[in-house]
């Protein structure tokens, strides 16, 4: 038996692999050439594949099915090249060549992905990313309702829009509220009820103006979407901390049906620490009333955790059910939590502790990174993507203009195992940082920048 090795280049990559055939007749098929396993490229890469003998002599190459289009094989040296045209679904090919008196052959699958869109300079191989669409106003945050449609929230115009994939923004906002622009303010946390395909709920906070004797504000209303507009306009919370920055706002519904809404420090820290005072907390409420639940902490209170400065972000692990909050710092110090009710996550408190009473951090950055978007998914579930392990807690750095990848591990999901720039985007002269993360209907991910939305999904 005689190895032969093979050297593969993609786009400037270099795949080894190795084979071995045995001596025999013609009629002998040895079902090892050592191909990869898979090659993902991309519409308009630059391929060549060339079969490196060692010296021996091979002829008569063949290939079955017929190359994604833009590909070819030279029946003569083996060479698989050429610029892929179009998307092609994962498919399996099978190369095959006589050396000498033996027919060698293995099987490849390849999969042609779309070519990455202008804005994105780096993504996983193994990925797809789609525009959706270029948005005429900068976004706050977006919320995916059952049926595909993507609720965003427009900043200084104070609009929620709707977009439909395949149709575009729809014309008429679903409701505009008047607010205050400029800085942290504006039209700033969105979400849809948990049971939205019967209660057609949706809910957002706002910063406006000073009116009617009351100052500049923080409030959180909600309406019932009839025919992709806005009815029903309710006000649940009036009167919240506001201030130029630091206003949070971000909305999450937790595994209870309760809803979680994050408040800023309104640029006074010690508020933070301050038991009578919203500033610096995560409150919880009863989306039916704004009430407090029987279950906070303090079931008189709508604090269910204290000691934040600024979290633009919060997900829940679908299986394990913890929720995760990731929180601003000034010049440094952001941070990644694990948000537990009663707990303090010590903004505000001059260095003092709090023992048994603070808040788990699962993650710190020395340097400014700006976390704005969290999505968190299970790796086991359904439609399979490329990762293994228990789940994938997708976090958006806005001042990198990446998206960071940590895989998590353990009963809880809080075990970070390993953490990889998943996307990263290109800036010349647009600005595409990111600001929200969502995972859609079909399994895929949504990401929201200051620009436009992008849809992920893995190539198949």
């Amino acid at each position: 038996m005689k190895a032969t090795r093979m050297t593969f280049r993609v786009s400037g990559a270099l795949l080894l692999g190795a084979f071995s055939a045995c001596g025999g007749t013609g009629s002998e098929i040895v079902d090892d050439l050592g191909l990869p396993a898979n090659l993902v490229v991309r519409t308009g890469d630059v391929v060549a594949i060339d079969p490196e003998l060692s010296g021996r002599l091979a002829s008569n190459f063949e290939v079955e099915p017929d190359l994604p289009a833009g590909l070819t094989l030279d029946p003569d040296s083996g060479r698989i090249s050429g610029v892929p045209v179009a998307r092609a679904a994962t498919a399996a090919y099978r190369l095959r060549a006589e050396v000498g008196p033996v027919t060698v052959e293995d099987t490849i699958e390849i999969a042609v992905g779309n070519a990455l869109p202008s804005e994105v300079a780096e993504l996983d191989s193994r990925f797809d990313a789609e525009r959706l669409v270029v948005l005429p106003q900068p976004p706050g945050k977006m919320a995916v309702a059952p049926d595909g449609r993507i609720f965003l929230t427009e900043l200084m115009t104070g609009s929620i829009r709707i977009l439909s994939p395949g149709t575009g923004l729809q014309a008429m906002p679903f409701a505009t509220l008047t607010v205050q622009s400029g800085g942290h303010q504006g039209l700033l946390g969105l979400a849809l009820s948990p049971d939205f395909e019967t209660d057609s709920l949706v809910f957002a906070t706002a910063v406006v103006p000073a009116a009617g004797g009351q100052p500049v504000r923080t409030q959180l209303w909600r309406w019932r979407e009839d025919s992709g507009l806005g009815v029903d306009a309710t006000l649940l919370l009036d009167d919240l901390p506001a201030a130029a920055i630091n206003n949070a706002g971000t909305l999450l519904f937790d595994s209870t049906g309760m809803l979680l809404l994050s408040i800023g420090d309104v640029e006074q820290p010690s508020l933070a620490q301050d038991p009578n005072s919203f500033a610096g907390k995560i409150l919880r409420l009863d989306p039916n009333d704004g009430s407090a639940p029987s279950d906070n902490p303090d079931p008189t209170s709508l604090v269910f955790a204290s000691g934040f400065r600024n979290t633009f972000a919060m997900a829940q692990h679908p299986e394990a059910g913890s929720i995760y909050a990731a929180d601003n710092g000034p010049v440094s110090d952001d941070e990644l939590n694990l948000l537990q009710g009663g707990k303090n996550y010590e903004w505000g408190s001059n260095g003092e502790g709090f023992g048994a009473d603070t808040g788990p951090e699962l993650r710190h950055w020395n340097d400014v990174v700006v976390p704005t978007g969290l999505a968190v998914r299970d790796d086991r579930g359904v439609p399979a993507w490329p990762f293994s392990g228990a789940g994938s807690l997708f976090l958006a750095l806005y001042d990198e203009e990446i998206l960071e990848r940590f895989e998590v591990s353990g009963s809880a999901r809080t075990d970070i195992d390993s953490e990889s720039v998943f996307l990263r985007f290109l800036v010349q002269g647009v600005a595409n940082q990111p600001v929200d993360l969502q995972f859609g209907t079909e399994g895929e991910l949504l990401v929201l920048t200051t620009t436009a939305v992008f849809r992920i999904d893995a190539i198949r």
